[in-house]
């Protein structure tokens, strides 16, 4: 009998190992959310400021050229591809034709009529008193094996305004499964909503997204209003949309500064998805001005954050995640993102590859 309560102590201690609990942590729904500990965080690279990239406020990987990542700087409107290691810029993108001023907050990447795009989310407003927010666009070019190419564009901007009232945010993400872009508002003292609007290239005039859920409750944030997750700063769902990433972060008390996922099942609808219960993630260690994210593929992500210093790099990577060598498509192969075997992966003229660059045997 002793031997027999010895083993159940002994698994119940590896289920909490795998499932534990900070304390404290954040509420989510009214209940103390667990953690998750199947990441592990290395740090793979610096941005530089060599790159001319200051306050890096959203990433997103190249789907057209693997093993890059793309960066957009808060109010210099310049996308930048560097290498996970962010030492060099290997292509800087200007923009002509943008209408006006606005903080450009966070980006990410998507698949639409078969081809990749970067969607750039141009609706900071701290104050929630513009009223003026676009989504920026543009087909994703091939990134140089150089360093130091330039691009200058005309990209394309979907100009939308809330069903409700201003507000200000710092998150966009797109489903590949749907569609659909999706902006997190960032609300201080008050409950993070989730809006959307089907991706299309012919939209005129203004657009009204629609509010799809909230993130939370208003009970969760505690009687100061600050202990919850209100402070969203990027977000992402994965290229076979399958888990979704959302970044809360929050200077003034780190303990709140963490990163959620939440499994998709099936095909749901997002909405769906983000109103059950996500895990905390353990390996996510608070950044100052922590707020670019993005999915490489479901198993591994990487992080940095806008502080204008030369901000470090984070990969997490998954256990599940499967050991693979880092193969590049050559930049001068065309490449796109399609589905074989069930899977999201890019197929370029000659070849077959993973999301993360291994070549797949036909």
């Amino acid at each position: 009998m002793k031997r027999i309560m010895f083993i159940w102590i002994v698994v119940c201690v590896a289920c909490l190992d795998v499932f534990a609990q900070k304390s404290p942590t954040i509420l989510f729904n009214g209940d103390t959310l667990l953690l998750s500990k199947e990441f592990t965080r290395k740090q793979c690279g610096t941005v530089k400021k060599s790159m001319g990239l200051p306050e890096v406020s959203g990433i997103a990987c190249s789907r057209v050229t693997p093993g890059y990542i793309w960066m957009e700087s808060d109010d210099y409107r310049v996308v930048v591809a560097t290498k996970q290691d962010g030492e060099q810029s290997y292509l800087r993108i200007s923009f002509s034709g943008l209408p006006g001023r606005y903080d450009w907050e966070d980006m990410c990447g998507g698949v639409f009529e078969g081809k990749n795009y970067l969607f750039v989310g141009a609706f900071g407003d701290n104050e929630e008193t513009t009223g003026n927010y676009y989504i920026v666009y543009f087909e994703e070019p091939e990134i140089p094996s150089e360093p130091g190419g330039t691009l200058k564009i005309k990209a394309d901007t979907i100009h939308f305004e809330y069903p409700d009232k201003n507000h200000n945010a710092e998150a966009i993400m797109y489903d590949n499964i749907s569609q659909t872009l999706y902006v997190i508002t960032k609300v201080y003292y008050d409950v993070c909503s989730v809006y959307s609007l089907p991706m299309r290239l012919d939209y005129e005039g203004i657009q009204t997204l629609t509010k799809v859920c909230d993130l939370g409750l208003k009970s969760d944030l505690g009687a100061d209003g600050k202990q919850g997750f209100h402070l969203v700063t990027g977000a992402d769902i994965s290229p076979d949309g399958s888990r979704v990433l959302i970044k809360n972060h929050n200077n003034n008390i780190p303990k709140l500064s963490v990163t959620l996922i939440w499994e998709r099942e099936g095909d749901e609808d997002i909405a769906e998805t983000l109103k059950r219960q996500p895990l905390e993630i353990d390996a996510y260690k608070p950044e100052w001005q922590g707020e670019a994210i993005c999915w490489l593929d479901s198993t591994i992500f990487y992080t940095t954050s806008d502080d204008d210093g030369e901000p470090p790099i984070y990969k997490y990577t998954s256990k599940y995640a499967t050991p693979v060598e880092n193969i590049s498509v050559a930049a001068s192969q065309t490449a796109s993102v399609v589905f074989y075997n069930g899977q999201l992966c890019i197929r370029s003229k000659e070849q077959l590859y993973t999301l993360w660059g291994q070549k797949i045997k036909d």
